[in-house]
């Protein structure tokens, strides 16, 4: 990418040299013109539901200094960009204000959304390779953006809970970053974070008390990893995981699980059994979403 930019921009500097040779007195316009953006029927449906209800800027244009530049990405495709983002409206934003409402007129369901949720939601149409092979499928900036990778390659049957499910992974980022999980989460399995090396591990991560060989790279991964279960796994499918860790992961599964629940509700009011169950039924929904139409 860095190439590509030197490419475009070497010769016009050779030609406002040259220019520069032939006479005194230069121009005050700037060589650098702003490419305007069209407007589209896009714009005005995220406007709608994004912008003007919680400020939020779904950035689907991939402006070039919004990307990383240790990796070679490309822009997302339009078709599914709308896609994903009918996805996280239906499953997260909505999901979230429907989880904070209640009979009492006098507070805001869409309060919990309007003040932590990002303000950026970009989309990248590739994903991102490391050199060691590890594909990273989305990221969180500093609570100010998600970052949702390999939009192209999204398909609505087999992706759609993938990237809902990472919504919930990144967005518990966002939450530790502004009200930080407790220490004692740590303190269950203070010894077995093993960093980059996670990708090569082969035992078990439940029989270690974690959720993922992933929440074994980092204490942030961790509770990231966890959090994001805590809503998109039924308390069926926690009981399973407990059975399957034994006797010594399946009690440090569940202390995190209750460490993590506590944490949501004491600092942000979330009833996550509540959130579990909307989201839950909002992914049972999706077949039957509107995955093209911008009239609602």
């Amino acid at each position: 990418m860095i190439m590509r930019k030197y490419i475009l921009i070497l010769p016009l500097l050779l030609s406002f040299a040259f220019a520069s040779c032939q006479k005194d007195e230069i121009s005050g316009e700037s060589i650098f013109k702003e490419t305007e953006s069209r407007y589209t029927e896009f714009d005005d449906w995220l406007h709608r539901h994004y912008v003007e209800p919680y400020n939020i800027r779904f950035e689907y244009r991939m402006p070039d200094r919004e990307t990383s530049f240790g990796y070679w990405v490309s822009p997302p495709n339009i078709k599914e960009s709308i896609m994903i983002a009918k996805l996280i409206k239906f499953t997260t934003v909505d999901a979230m204000v429907e989880m904070m409402s209640n009979d009492n007129e006098n507070e805001d369901p869409t309060l919990f959304v309007k003040k932590y949720f990002p303000k950026v939601v970009f989309m990248v149409g590739s994903f991102e390779i490391s050199s060691s092979g590890t594909v990273a499928l989305a990221s969180a900036e500093n609570g100010l953006q998600i970052n949702i990778l390999g939009v192209n390659f999204f398909e609505y049957h087999k992706d759609a809970e993938r990237i809902a499910g990472t919504m919930l992974h990144e967005f518990t980022h966002i939450l530790d970053g502004i009200y930080a999980s407790p220490a004692e989460f740590k303190d269950v399995t203070p010894s077995d974070y093993v960093g980059d090396r996670y990708t090569s591990l082969t035992e078990d991560p439940l029989k270690k008390g974690y959720v993922s060989n992933y929440a074994r790279s980092s204490f942030a991964e961790d509770v990231a990893e966890t959090g994001g279960r805590l809503i998109n796994l039924t308390e069926a499918e926690w009981e399973q995981l407990y059975a399957r860790a034994g006797a010594d992961g399946g009690a440090k599964l569940r202390r995190k699980h209750d460490i993590l629940k506590k944490w949501l509700k004491d600092s942000y009011g979330v009833d996550s059994d509540r959130w579990s169950e909307i989201y839950h039924r909002r992914v049972s929904q999706l077949d039957s979403l509107d995955w093209e139409s911008l009239d609602d």
